[in-house]
């Protein structure tokens, strides 16, 4: 099998020639995977120097369409050959077979275009609003232990919340589970600190609304006033959260800003707590000096969850805020604090342009994919450092903190 590419316009056209069996289907479906990561949503297929098409083979084909398909890009075989034709026919998948298309696609609702040294990013306004913020907990509770007054929340469509905590209706049961944690548009999830190696989660589905306890963190209501679409140049291929964050900042014309992002992701860093801060151990001492902190803590030392899609909730802020205590810094300078939690899924591509929040973030939660839920640091250490979370292109609902 011979696998060729050319470009026309915001079209990629991959021409094949040999056997699409079972010992090359891989190889094609790897070509496709790369021009869909390099965020290529327009793909044609030119099969007519292809002899032989197996299920192998279809089945790529048909998993390349349906993924395009979910996020309004455009796939299809292109002067399929005689052979490819009949089976693809005979198969009942002859919508897979298409015209060549024009190379440029019309735009939809373009935003407005702001750039960096490193990404292109497209800005747009979704209206009047914002958010108001509520600090939750004893920030002593993670490094030393401290009562505990966990706050009860219903994690509705209007709530947006991250911190320590846990799902469930009963805090007693809850409190040695509590975690990393986030909740938007009526969806939360967490990455249970009681030894459980998989995070849970919970989805509104009609009168069922989401519910668990808060122990530390912040929880906002509001709506978002604005979208910043996001991809790093072909250059540098990746962009650094550093960056995106202190744009979206920039964007929000606020001090601080409440986001969400939808990602493709390059790589994470971060941490999980490994017990529950609501436990006594450790009271004694300073839970994360060493060597307790290894108790109590998992880091990543490097970057984690490469070429995946993560689901970003957070704070962002310039120092001074009523709730910096629950802030951290983002980079090496002092302007940028923030919080951020990452719930981490299975590489899908993110349709471009103008999206709503909501089906963005549940779509995510199809089937039982959520990999985990963590914390995001920055570890500036150079050459030792594990450095800061690096994403490949997404989109950012941004709300200014109103306070």
């Amino acid at each position: 099998m011979e696998i060729s590419r050319q470009t026309s316009g915001d079209l990629i056209i991959l021409q094949l020639a040999g056997r699409l069996d079972a010992n090359w289907c891989g190889h094609v479906e790897s070509a496709l995977s790369a021009a869909v990561r390099d965020g290529e949503h327009r793909l044609h297929l030119d099969m007519s120097a292809v002899s032989y098409i197996s299920s192998a083979g279809i089945r790529v084909l048909l998993t390349c369409y349906k993924q395009l398909r979910a996020i309004n890009g455009l796939f299809g075989v292109i002067r399929p050959s005689v052979s490819v034709r009949s089976v693809l026919e005979l198969s009942g998948l002859q919508m897979l077979i298409t015209s060549e298309i024009a190379a440029s696609a019309a735009t939809e609702d373009d935003g407005k275009k702001i750039s960096s040294p490193s990404a292109a990013y497209e800005l747009f306004t979704l209206g009047a609003g914002g958010m108001k913020i509520e600090a939750v907990g004893d920030p002593a509770l993670l490094a030393q232990g401290s009562s505990v007054q966990p706050v009860t929340r219903r994690f509705e469509a209007t709530t947006v919340a991250l911190g320590i905590g846990a799902l469930g209706g009963n805090f007693a049961e809850s409190a040695s589970r509590c975690g990393e944690l986030l909740a938007v548009e009526g969806v939360a999830a967490f990455q249970p600190a009681d030894g459980s190696s998989r995070p849970d989660f919970m989805l509104s589905e009609g009168a069922l609304v989401p519910e668990g306890h808060l122990v530390l963190g912040l929880s906002a209501q509001g709506t978002f006033t604005s979208l910043l679409r996001f991809e790093a140049n072909d250059e540098d291929r990746r962009i650094r959260i550093t960056e995106l964050m202190q744009m979206a900042l920039e964007s929000s014309g606020a001090n601080a800003a409440v986001v969400v992002a939808v990602t493709e992701t390059a790589g994470l860093v971060g941490a999980t707590l490994r017990q529950s801060p609501t436990s006594n151990a450790g009271a004694e001492a300073e839970r994360f000096s060493f060597p307790q902190i290894r108790e109590w803590l998992s880091f990543t030392s490097e970057r984690s969850f490469r070429d995946t899609t993560s689901l970003i909730v957070g704070v962002i802020a310039k120092p001074g805020t009523a709730f910096d205590a629950l802030l951290r810094p983002l980079s090496n300078g002092p302007a940028l604090i923030g919080h951020l939690h990452a719930a981490v899924f299975p590489y899908r591509p993110l349709r471009k342009g103008r999206i709503d929040l909501k089906p963005a973030v549940t779509s995510l939660f199809d089937g039982q994919s959520l990999q985990s839920v963590l914390h995001l640091i920055c570890d500036p250490r150079g050459f030792n450092g594990a450095g800061e979370s690096e994403l490949y292109r997404g989109a950012v609902w941004i709300a200014p903190i109103i306070t």
